[in-house]
């Protein structure tokens, strides 16, 4: 008997104790997972996904998890997660407003100010959108001030700083933004990859905005890219090309078969300008098949096929080549195997569309060979190689007319004769930028393209079977019609469309500034 009740003894006192415990923890506001996932209605599982994309805030106790009763009661209301912030956020939502304001934005309600870390995340949004942004850029930063987080947006290819933000306010606000995108809250040691669909018809607001997380030294760097739905229209008469490099794309894409290459750096407009090649082909009668990382925008007419989670550019090259296609999208070289494929998926009747990093259309051609393609192959796969790149427009507001110096007009004129341009064909209304507050200051507003198109002719592809230099094979592509960024970059500045200095910032001349 004395054991039976000494076990009876030892039971009850852990119970008691959890009995202690959970009243302890009701009288806090708190609960359990077991009572959250009660009051929710759900199953464990979706609990957890909840928990890990940030919809559900919880707190660690040793090895339980607690959960504030507001915080799930808010929830079920359809609310975020209250965050407690170390300093407010009233100053930064109130440099946002400001710079809002100056644009024209009225303050608009739709995010409610007890949520502040939303209504901040919003106005960045609508800020990089009314700035017209390309990217948003919020990491941890430090100079002759100290640490701090900064904001800043890519204004025209270039980057503006937008606010100096507290460090400590870096979490939470990368912690929203992570939960828009639907990634892991807690994982704050690995790059993380996500997409936010943002539409709000009361400000016109309707854009697709892929973001990206990396850890550094002081707190996660996140960048934003700002889709808008509205302005993708995949058009090449919308692109600014001259007449002549216009033409010789598109005769290139419309051939029955070939290998037709977008080449330049990241961020020169390489992706845009595949889309409007695909868009010009892709219909009904034809069979249009696309492997891109990752799909940006889905086009009509097209089976777009994403890279990861196992497959591979080359091992969709493959599968595609199966699939009776009529034209290939691939959307970029990497390797040796992907660029041969890509040319006997060309030379076997298939028109190949894809992008290349390199210089210039010559060095794209020498690019394909030093990864591994034979030369006499390149030759009689490729159509054309066009290479690209964007500058900025003067603000047509505030820019005022320029004259140059002796020097400069003699160096003008050389460039322009060396690229395949006569002098004669220049205009001389170049002009200088000032700054508004239209152009934000900067004396450019929008953005052009500058760019040449070496199409195959005989020139180019003997010299390229003889394994000749660059610099041959671009003397050659000019004798054959070839007019180079060079020479297309003078022809806008002296057209008043753009500056000398932006042509060499962009293309690093030192020959014209």
């Amino acid at each position: 008997m004395g054991k039976t009740s000494r076990k009876h003894t030892g039971h009850t006192r852990p119970r008691k104790a959890a009995r202690a415990a959970a009243a302890k923890t009701a009288d806090q506001g708190l609960c359990t997972m077991d009572e959250a996932i009660a009051m929710l209605k759900t199953t464990r599982p979706t609990f957890y996904r909840w928990l890990r994309t940030g919809k559900v805030k919880g707190y660690k106790v040793g090895r339980q998890w607690r959960f504030q009763r507001d915080d799930i009661e808010r929830f079920l209301k359809g609310q975020q997660p209250r965050i407690d912030l170390p300093v407010s956020l009233a100053p930064l939502i109130a440099e946002l407003e400001s710079q809002l304001a100056k644009l024209g934005q009225k303050r608009k309600a739709g995010r409610s100010d007890d949520d502040p870390v939303g209504r901040a995340v919003w106005l960045m949004v609508r800020l990089a959108h009314a700035q017209g942004a390309s990217d948003l850029h919020l990491g941890p930063h430090m100079d002759e001030q100290g640490s701090c987080a900064l904001l800043r947006h890519r204004i025209d290819g270039v980057l503006r700083t937008i606010a100096r933000i507290d460090l400590r306010l870096l979490s939470a606000l990368v912690e929203r933004w992570k939960t828009l995108a639907s990634l892991n809250v807690a994982e704050k040691r690995l790059p993380q990859d996500g997409r936010i669909l943002m539409s709000e018809a009361q400000d016109g607001l309707d854009v697709d905005i892929r973001i990206c997380t990396l850890p550094a030294a002081m707190g996660e760097s996140l960048t934003a890219r700002l889709l808008v739905r509205d302005a993708m229209v995949f058009d090449l008469g919308r692109i600014e090309y001259s007449e002549p490099d216009r033409k010789r794309l598109i005769d290139a894409v419309r051939s029955p078969a070939g290998l037709v290459i977008i080449n330049g750096p990241t961020g020169c407009g390489k992706t845009t300008v595949l889309y409007c090649c695909v868009s010009l082909l892709a219909g009904p009668e034809l069979k249009t098949m696309a492997v891109e990382d990752p799909v940006e925008v889905l086009l009509p007419w097209t089976t777009q096929v994403s890279v990861g989670g196992g497959m591979t550019f080359d091992r969709a090259i493959r599968s595609i080549l199966r699939s009776d296609p009529d034209v290939v999208m691939v959307g970029e070289i990497r390797d040796a195997e992907v660029a041969n494929l890509c040319v006997q998926v060309a030379l076997t009747g298939h028109m190949v569309l894809t992008t290349l990093h390199a210089q210039d259309s010559a060095q794209g051609l020498k690019r394909l060979v030093e990864i591994g393609v034979p030369a006499f192959v390149v030759a009689d796969a490729t159509k054309v190689v066009l290479s690209q790149r964007l500058v900025r427009n003067l603000c047509p507001h505030c820019s005022k007319a320029a004259r140059l110096t002796a020097e400069q007009e003699r160096l003008v004129a050389e460039t322009a004769a060396q690229g395949g341009l006569a002098p004669a064909q220049l205009g001389k209304a170049f002009r200088r930028p000032v700054g508004c507050p239209k152009c934000g200051g900067t004396g450019y507003r929008g953005r052009n393209v500058i760019a040449e198109a070496l199409t195959m002719g005989p020139g180019v592809a003997a010299a390229l079977r003889e394994n000749r230099s660059v610099d041959d094979i671009r003397r050659i592509a000019v004798k054959e019609g070839m007019t180079t960024m060079e020479a297309d970059g003078v022809r806008k500045a002296a057209a008043g469309v753009t500056t000398l200095e932006e042509i060499r910032r962009v293309l690093a001349l030192g020959a014209v500034s």
